[in-house]
């Protein structure tokens, strides 16, 4: 009898924008003349390279970069040729946006209809002033339109991501950004806090104007508990969701679920492997293009690895990890291998341990990274 195939997560990298904000560190640049047809064979040729009949895709992720640069037609296009190379069986389809002005409601709807069920759209901040620190170039009138023509569209969920730790940022700001989200009503919203930024312009401005790491803290938690407010329940670090609505794609990263990823610096994990892709376009598709492989870097894990990356990646929920069944799956009875480094934390009020499950506390998330270091 032939087994049920594996379920996989499928993430598309498009590493394009059309203009790079001064605080992005992900790969993605304007496009240049020809760079839109290099992305695509190169996409076309990579999912060949990976084919694996054994596994079915049953999330699709396209992120960036700009994926809502892409046309409709364009995107349908290459699901079917990615189709003729991998299972694909999409149940949840997300499309990352930019809401600065541009996009038509017949383009919303066209995106709907060629299977796009969740939208991301990169909002950062619904206060003006914010938005100018960041250098978007939209007005918060503008991401609060593109939300409400975006629901009339038909998507089955709205998500939008937030920005803490911003310079000059306030309460009365944070409360503005609330305000705006309550009115838009969005499915799933994340917070993430401002970093990584060494080496970016954006270093600059926060040189001039520092922000104080428990100022960033308190910013973070304050829309978190007005998240929490207005429906939007916290399941991960930097995650919040109506019931139901939670980002399938991304959970697949937290609960140790196999995921391919295409394209410049997309990251993978099947099975015992775990791999970055080369980070420029040229790299990149010059390697497919000659029957290389577009790896950057690479490893196998063996299983010690594995189960202590596991137990990371879902400490990062709020639902933390079964121990019955995470022992299940890697043959590790957790409570017993780190039974005095859970007792340590437990009596830092750091890590709790209940009916089986191992989690941290919600109020201390923010303060996790030693927790994950107990495990690494």
């Amino acid at each position: 009898m032939r087994s049920a195939p594996e379920k996989a997560g499928l993430y598309i990298h498009v590493p394009f924008c059309r203009r790079k904000c001064p605080y992005c560190h992900f790969a993605s640049a304007p496009p240049r003349e020809g760079d839109w047809e290099t992305w695509r064979e190169g996409i076309e040729r990579e999912a060949a390279l990976r084919s694996r009949p054994e596994i079915e895709f049953e999330t699709l992720y396209f992120g960036g970069g700009t994926p809502s640069l892409l046309d409709p037609a364009d995107i349908s296009g290459l699901i079917a040729a990615l189709g003729r190379r991998l299972r694909l069986r999409i149940a949840e389809f997300t499309l990352e946006a930019n809401p600065a002005a541009g996009t038509d409601d017949a383009t919303l709807a066209r995106w709907a209809g060629v299977g796009v069920t969740r939208l991301s759209v990169g909002v950062q901040s619904f206060d003006d002033a914010t938005l100018a620190v960041l250098g978007r170039d939209y007005a918060a009138a503008d991401a609060l339109s593109f939300l409400s023509r975006a629901r009339r569209a038909g998507f089955e969920a709205i998500g939008i991501d937030l920005m803490a730790g911003v310079p000059g940022e306030s309460r009365a700001s944070l409360r503005r950004t609330l305000e705006a989200v309550e009115r838009a009503g969005p499915d799933h919203v994340s917070v993430y806090l401002l970093e990584n930024v060494e080496g970016l312009p954006f270093e600059a401005v926060l040189a001039e104007n520092p922000v104080d790491d428990d100022a960033a803290a308190s910013a973070f938690e304050y829309l978190a508990a007005g998240l929490g407010s207005l429906g939007l329940a916290r399941y991960e670090i930097s995650n919040f969701a109506r019931p139901g609505f939670e980002c399938r794609h991304n959970l697949k990263y937290w609960r140790g679920e196999p995921f391919l990823g295409l394209g410049p610096s997309a990251g993978s994990r099947i099975g015992a492997e775990r791999w970055t892709n080369a980070a420029g376009l040229a790299a990149w598709s010059q390697a497919l293009a000659t029957g290389a492989d577009p790896r950057a870097e690479g490893v196998v894990l063996d299983p010690e690895r594995n189960f202590r990356e596991a137990i990371v990646a879902g400490l990062r929920l709020v639902a933390g990890i079964d121990l019955a069944e995470f022992q299940r799956r890697f043959g590790v009875d957790v409570g017993a291998r780190f039974e005095r480094e859970i007792a340590e934390l437990w009596s830092d009020g750091l890590i709790t341990l209940e009916g089986g499950i191992l989690r941290i506390p919600e109020d201390r998330l923010l303060v996790s990274n030693r927790v994950m270091a107990a495990f690494v």
